[in-house]
Order: C-alpha cells, then structure tokens, then sequence
C-alpha cells in the first residue's frame, strides 16, 4: 500500500522534482574603515527566522521487515555520514550523491531511480536544496517515507549582503544550508533516530546509543571551533565567500558575511559584472583580502575577483567543505571531518 506523507512545506520541492520524471543543488595590515557589526547582523537573522516556518517529521509507522535490514537513501553525502553514525551496520544505506558533488546540480544516475524504488526510507535535507533532483521521490520511492531531516529546526533567512542597503531590509526564504551548524546537526541526529527507531522498533536501542555517542563527538567538535576561532579579533571575522552557503556558520561564531561570488543561496545562480565589481569594492572598502570557495565548484569566478583587487599584499582563496565531504584519505571524508578542515582553513585565511 502507498503511503504519503510528505509535508506541506515540501509541496514545493515535490512539485519541482516531476520535471525528472518527465526527462528520463591576507590583507595589508589595515583596519576596515566600516568594520561589520556582528552582532547586531546575528540578531537581525534571529529576528527574521522566527517568520520562516519550520519542517516537521511524517507520521511514521513499523515496517514488517522479516529480518531484513532498513533499506535507506540519503541524497547528500553529508547527510549519509550522519545516517551511518546513527544507524551503523544495522541498516542498508545508499547515498545518492558522493564525495565532492554538488547538491545544487547533482543529476540522478538511472541506478538512482532503482535504489529509490526499494527504498524504506529517504532523507532529504529539505528546503529545496536538492533543486537538480527534479523528480517526484514519492512516485518513485512509493513505499518509502520521505523525511526531511532538517525537521525541527528554526531555518534563518537566506541574505544576499551585496544586495541588501540598509538595516530594514527583508530576509528571503528559508536557508538550507542548516549543516554549517552544529547545533542544527544534532537535530538530525536526533531526527534519525527518532526515524530509524519508529520504523524499526527492534533496534531502537541500538540507534539510541550510536546518536548518544555521535552527540558527544559533535559537542567536542563545537568546544574544538569556539577554541580554534577565538584568535580571530572582531575586525577580521569576515567572510566572503563562494556562495551564500555560510550564514548558520556565521550566526554560531559571530562572523559577518561581507559578500559572495556567485550571488545566491545556489551554486547555480550567475553573477554579473557589476555583481562582481561590487564584490570587489566592498571587498577593497573593508580592506578585506581572503576569499573562501569550495571544493565543489569551479573557483574560477573567485580567482578572477582576486585577480581584481588591490591593497592587498597577498590575496588568499581558499577552498572550503561546503555541500558534499571530502574523498577518502582528505581527512574531510565525514561531517566532523570536513567542519574540522573547515574550522581550520577559516582560522588560518583570517589571522
């Protein structure tokens, strides 16, 4: 029997996905003359938040599973690593999307539909992040519970800095980009558990005890980047980066987004050039010389940013963990991994 229950506030990304089915996400020593003013633009993003709506779990249900293991998906490989520290060996799980792919233009292999189709269980991020996966995942998977495991989570407002003037300015839509928190991580965790727990009550305990001790790592992550971060004087907790992927990050460690290349929430918007040109004045204004890009996307825009701007005895770009981990022997091949290697290059671009 087919069961729905996706949420209404995913009618949106399901709508999208029909498409698939159809067809086959260091300076000179300077001071910045307007250093930001973080603090405040952390409680303006608080403000906003409480106006976007958060997602919540389906009902959920027991599946007779006749000793066969939890068949789950996971879209992005961030969120399968969470998947696996939770459920273990206990159940079967398939990551659509591996090391290093993009979540804004992954395209779904026809082994992907199959996977979807046996499917339990799929957990999405939510918030349309996944935008290539232009399918229905209920049609598909029409068996499986479809789960966003960004549930409840106080999403903030997606902000583009360059276009923004002055302080009453109006956020937009949800941020999807909820894994630069820890904080909003261990809600995952807590929500996979919850999951995998309902459907496969025989196990519950074991997936308990393997959330318990991922909390426990995560907790140290967060103590490892509070430590890490703190040299960073208030004048250099600026960031520019490649996209608008690191607004949590900024809210958790008081850093103030200044501007980004690609000028949205996704990797595959296009900037133009006087987007560019103003990226680099502001950049030039602040007397801000490091640009952060990411692993999953052609730094060739940043470079060329780079190429642009003057004052700067060295220009840093450097790339960042953002929508997928790393491959096997980076050392950013897991969320820890990869917020840790992350952690480490932002403390080492700013000092």
């Amino acid at each position: 029997m087919k069961r729905k229950y996706l949420l209404p506030a995913l009618t949106a990304l399901i709508t999208t996905m029909l498409l698939w089915l159809a067809a086959g996400c260091t300076p000179t020593t300077k001071t910045p003359s307007n250093p930001p003013a973080t603090s405040q633009a952390s409680e303006q993003l608080q403000t906003d938040a409480t106006d976007l709506e958060m997602l919540t779990l389906p009902a959920l249900s027991a599946i007779p599973l006749d000793s066969r293991p939890l068949r789950v998906v996971a879209t992005t490989s961030i969120i399968g690593d969470v998947v696996t520290q939770v459920g273990g060996d206990t159940i079967e799980l398939t990551t659509l999307m591996g090391a290093g792919q993009n979540p804004h233009s992954y395209q779904p292999a026809a082994k992907d539909l199959t996977v979807v189709s046996q499917a339990d269980v799929i957990f999405i991020n939510g918030w349309d992040l996944e935008e290539a996966l232009v399918a229905d995942l209920e049609a598909i998977g029409e068996n499986a519970f479809i789960v966003p495991v960004s549930a409840n989570i106080e999403p903030l407002p997606f902000r583009n800095p360059q276009k923004e003037a002055g302080d009453n300015h109006e956020g937009g839509g949800p941020d999807p980009h909820v894994w630069f928190s820890i904080h909003n991580v261990e809600q995952w965790v807590k929500n996979v558990e919850q999951v995998l727990s309902e459907l496969d009550p025989v196990h519950a305990e074991t997936y308990s005890a393997n959330a318990a001790a991922y909390l426990a790592d995560l907790a140290a992550l967060d103590e490892y980047a509070k430590t890490r971060l703190a040299s960073i004087p208030p004048e250099k907790r600026v960031l520019v980066t490649n996209h608008g992927a690191l607004g949590y990050f900024a809210r958790d460690y008081d850093f103030e987004v200044l501007g980004t290349v690609i000028p949205g929430m996704s990797t595959l918007a296009e900037p133009s050039a006087s987007d560019l040109a103003n990226l680099i004045a502001t950049m030039q204004e602040h007397g801000v010389c490091t640009i952060f890009t990411e692993t999953t996307v052609s730094d060739a825009l940043a470079q060329t940013v780079a190429a642009e701007l003057s004052g700067c005895d060295e220009v840093k770009v450097l790339p960042l963990y953002t929508g997928a981990v790393g491959p096997p022997g980076s050392g950013a091949d897991s969320y820890i991994g990869m917020f840790h290697a992350n952690v480490d290059t932002i403390a080492r671009g700013l000092k």
